[in-house]
């Protein structure tokens, strides 16, 4: 479902079973946190534009840090699979040095629910953009093979 539109064949068995458990997980976990948004506007503790914006500047930024893991096909497995690379390692670093530093320079515009709720909403979009570019990358590869 999240790889492939056609039924008839059987993508899930060209990518590497650890890629595809990580974006079931991601997915999963993408729709709890935009109910989770949702609760937060509806209770009014975030404006819905506001809410909306933050998670468009999180797929923005999520877009700009995805490249944590290299999407290759691997030859003597025949599937697609996602290895850490020092690029991706730099990455991870800087990304993990501005989630923590993000509560510092928004905690002066905004608080309380607030805060969390915008916090929320920017790592939603991140992930959103994340799980997408993984199966961008995934089909891509898939493609090339001739497999789909």
């Amino acid at each position: 479902m999240l790889l492939n539109p056609h039924r008839d064949k059987h993508v899930k068995d060209f990518v590497e079973k650890k890629l595809i458990v990580r974006l079931r997980i991601f997915f999963f976990l993408i729709f709890i946190l935009i109910d989770i948004i949702v609760l937060e506007i509806s209770l009014g503790y975030i404006n819905a534009w506001l809410a909306v914006g933050c998670l468009i500047v999180g797929i923005l930024s999520g877009l700009i840090f995805v490249r944590r893991k290299r999407i290759h096909w691997d030859e003597e497995t025949s599937r697609v699979i996602a290895r850490m690379d020092k690029v991706g390692v730099l990455l991870l670093i800087i990304y993990i040095a501005f989630a923590i530093t993000r509560y510092w320079f928004l905690h002066r515009m905004l608080s309380g629910n607030e805060l969390t709720a915008v916090s929320v909403a920017f790592g939603t979009g991140a992930m959103i953009s994340r799980v997408w570019s993984m199966r961008m990358g995934i089909r891509r590869i898939l493609k090339q093979q001739k497999i789909i």
